[in-house]
């Protein structure tokens, strides 16, 4: 009976300082209880115990969670394309660019196509006209300037389309294919939208109302994860 009561300490102090050796992986360890056999992880650990003795299996000890670099955009830096933009009350709603194109017409024009999602996210509606909101502020190589979305610019790139004012209801989502023409072969690399078109700043250019929203076209690449809605009435900290 001592050398019994003897070995078994022994025995579990060096089984007990093994498994302390072994980096356990709490995503694919492959731990099992047998009394013919010893439990085993993916790691490379052979542990055995004598005979009557129940094996011994460790709880697996969890990762630390990944750390997150925190990156954040805001105006006036522009935001890239496919990222979702909120607004704060009493106009609560998110914006979104969803995508961009070029067009060359047989008539030797170029047509750029842009396509913008607005959801309303407050209780009441939200009176939105994309068409006179919305335009290309810069091209590739740098030029800037308001090219404004037309009409005649979407027949000519064979769109059907009604430029109008709306209002959107509450939790309504809508997205609006905007077509203006832009210098011969030449491409958007900046699209904005005038968050308030009532009031128009005075020096030239004419633009459209005021507090841009400004996006790259081309998406984002620090973020690649879709960000999903807040709660009603709770909006992300600016």
């Amino acid at each position: 009976m001592k050398k019994t009561f003897v070995l078994v300490p022994v025995v579990l102090a060096l089984a007990a300082h093994a498994y302390r050796d072994v980096d356990w992986d709490h995503r694919r360890a492959d731990l099992r209880l047998s009394h013919a056999h010893p439990s085993h992880a993916h790691a490379d650990a052979d542990l055995r115990t004598d005979p009557g003795y129940p094996t011994l299996v460790p709880f697996p000890t969890a990762l630390p969670p990944p750390t997150v670099t925190p990156y954040a955009i805001r105006p006036p830096a522009a935001f890239y394309r496919g990222d979702a933009i909120f607004t704060r009350s009493p106009q609560a709603a998110r914006f979104r660019l969803v995508n961009v194109s070029v067009i060359n017409t047989p008539a030797g024009r170029t047509v750029a196509v842009w396509e913008l999602e607005i959801k309303n996210l407050s209780g009441s509606g939200y009176d939105v006209f994309p068409a006179y909101q919305s335009y290309v502020s810069q091209l590739v190589g740098g030029a800037t300037g308001v090219w404004g979305a037309s009409t005649n610019a979407a027949v000519d790139a064979g769109l059907t389309v009604t430029y109008e004012a709306i209002s959107l209801a509450p939790n309504e989502t809508r997205t609006f294919t905007l077509a203006g023409f832009i210098p011969y072969g030449a491409a958007p690399d900046r699209i904005t939208f005038m968050l308030d078109p009532t009031i128009r700043p005075t020096p030239p250019p004419r633009l459209p109302g005021s507090n841009a929203l400004v996006w790259r076209v081309d998406t984002n690449p620090y973020c690649s994860a879709a960000i999903a809605d807040p709660p009603s009435g709770v909006l992300p900290p600016p």
